[in-house]
């Protein structure tokens, strides 16, 4: 089926709730209430999800045509964002129904530069090189970042106007990827006197521990923002003591390592913690990994930017295994917080930077006349012989927009976690015996388009998500398990009074996120997987198969 669509879900917006992630206990009776509540009010119609309607197993739920209308009912200006469905039909052939693979998470946090249609036909070429250069400084990385060929200046442009970032304000440097983007900044800014690391993220990110891994190495004790549980939100007023503490102390300021957005449970923060920590004389760097396409257009990265950004960029979207590159931007007025003297290196391999050029200049071959009857992506000539390199990837966003991107993704988001909460265990009647619990905010004007929940069994034990995702890879549809991390919650001292108490042990989660591309044939198929766990007899079997396939390892 080719779903068409949406012009606004409310901006308020609904999402279940859990209790202890170590623990089976429920949703108490009155948040389910609260929930349901507020799901109605951002709703119109006779959707079966505002009734409060249970299934029980994969056979009970509707089928996907009736489902879809519910999701009409529910949102019913979802039907104006059918442009994004035609650009799937058209651009990214490779993402139709027929291909089996279900659009989440779909470029690895990255942006696609180019369609589908734009890669050259029956062939693994990329459209693109890339070289690479080892540098010593920050001066020499942003001296590298300065020489450019017509092509890449191109590209540079592009890319900064697609961040909604001024050209004459930021240097941006390639990257072979994102890791590498926060090596290059952990391996190059003032550790030794500006002593302060903070990061703000409420799950184990890899590129980020590589940063806390370097600056400990020069002597920093890295900080980490608390979040509360299950909402997985800031503890704001731990927060605000740890970015004031570098003035009250005297201290020279530091880094602040920022992403506006959970990737992992869609919790979404204030831009007014980059202000704070500006105003507490903080360099800024803002991660963009969990950023829907067109975000940065938001009011509040006009108002507030950032010292450093990071993002991150695919050459075609739909190709698993596709060439992509990591962008790290520089605000030249703080270009001088690059200036770690070369013996506090770490590690000079930390220190690669990457060149792009296109691959029709490598090989005279690479775009003969065979190759262009399939794309018309490349070089356009203009009547004053200059070359235009289209990056459509990027034009189909810009061509979407802010509103309808975000619109859309509100509404297949707020309908899947309604719908993952609307499974329950055959013959049980207690809150406990739902199938899924969501770990992450509760209803407020804004999330994410990420979901995390874990999937509990008949007996109320949790589900191994490594399991999940092994069987949903099976089923090529992209859920993954991550791990959420500084966890606090309230509970009871031995006096009986609230005490809050801190999580050290991984929280493991399933994770679902939806990109500009996903349609409601993804989220659908999505709902589908996860019913499967409702039958008692398919967990055991997937249960007893992964211990063999272990002991046989």
């Amino acid at each position: 089926m080719s779903s068409h669509f949406l012009q606004e879900a409310s901006e308020a917006c609904f999402n279940g709730c859990c209790s202890s992630p170590f623990s089976t206990q429920s949703i108490t009776k009155k948040q389910e209430e609260e929930e349901d509540h507020e799901f109605s009010l951002i709703t119109t119609g006779a959707s079966f999800l505002t009734r409060d309607i249970k299934f029980t197993s994969q056979e009970s739920l509707p089928s996907l045509h009736t489902s879809f209308y519910d999701l009409i009912t529910a949102f019913p200006d979802y039907l104006q964002t059918s442009q994004a469905d035609h650009l799937r039909t058209t651009e990214y052939q490779n993402l139709s129904y027929s291909s089996s693979h279900v659009l989440l998470n779909h470029t690895g946090q990255q942006q696609p530069l180019f369609s589908y249609s734009q890669s050259i036909s029956g062939s693994d070429q990329s459209l693109f090189t890339l070289s690479r250069k080892q540098v010593s400084s920050g001066e020499e990385l942003l001296s590298f970042a300065t020489e450019e060929s017509r092509f890449q200046t191109r590209m540079r442009r592009r890319i900064t106007s697609f961040m909604n970032l001024e050209e004459s304000e930021y240097h941006m440097i390639l990257t072979q990827d994102r890791s590498s983007a926060f090596k290059i900044l952990a391996e190059l800014y003032c550790f030794k006197t500006c002593l302060n690391l903070l990061t703000v993220y409420n799950y184990e990110d890899e590129a980020v521990e590589e940063m806390i891994r370097i600056s400990e190495k020069k002597g920093v004790k890295p900080k980490a923002a608390e979040f509360s549980w299950p909402s997985t939100e800031i503890v704001s007023e731990k927060l605000k003591r740890n970015i004031a503490r570098s003035k009250r102390r005297r201290d020279k300021r530091g880094l602040f390592v920022f992403p506006l957005q959970s990737l992992v449970t869609g919790a979404s923060y204030s831009y007014s913690w980059m202000s704070l920590a500006h105003e507490n004389e903080w360099h800024v760097l803002l991660d963009t990994a969990a950023l829907s396409s067109k975000d940065m257009e938001t009011l509040g990265l006009s108002l507030f930017r950032p010292d450093f950004l990071i993002c991150s960029f695919t050459e075609v979207l739909g190709q698993d295994d596709g060439p992509g590159f990591g962008c790290l931007f520089v605000k030249k007025s703080s270009s001088q917080a690059l200036s770690e003297a070369p013996e506090h290196i770490t590690n000079p391999a930390n220190l690669t930077v990457v060149k792009a050029e296109p691959a029709w200049e490598n090989d005279e071959n690479a775009l003969g006349e065979s190759s262009l009857d399939h794309t018309d992506i490349v070089e356009v000539e203009e009547e004053d012989d200059k070359t235009i390199i289209e990056f459509r990837g990027l034009d189909d966003a810009d061509s979407l927009g802010l509103v309808l991107i975000s619109r859309r993704l509100k509404s297949l988001t707020l309908w899947l976690v309604r719908a993952l909460t609307s499974l329950k265990h055959p013959g049980s009647h207690q809150p406990e015996m739902h199938l899924v619990k969501i770990c992450g905010p509760k209803t407020r004007p804004k999330r994410g388009p990420s979901i995390s929940f874990n999937v509990f069994d008949w007996q109320g034990e949790k589900v191994d998500p490594l399991l999940v995702e092994r069987l949903a890879e099976r089923e090529k549809i992209g859920l993954r398990c991550a791990y959420l991390q500084k966890i606090s919650r309230i509970g009871k001292n031995k006096k009986g009074s609230d005490e809050k108490q801190n999580l050290s042990l991984r929280v493991s989660v399933v994770c679902v996120r939806l990109g500009f591309m996903t349609n409601f044939d993804d989220v659908f198929r999505v709902w589908g997987f996860v019913s499967r766990f409702l039958d008692a007899d398919f967990v055991e079997k997937e249960k007893w198969r992964k211990k063999a396939l272990e002991k046989n390892k």
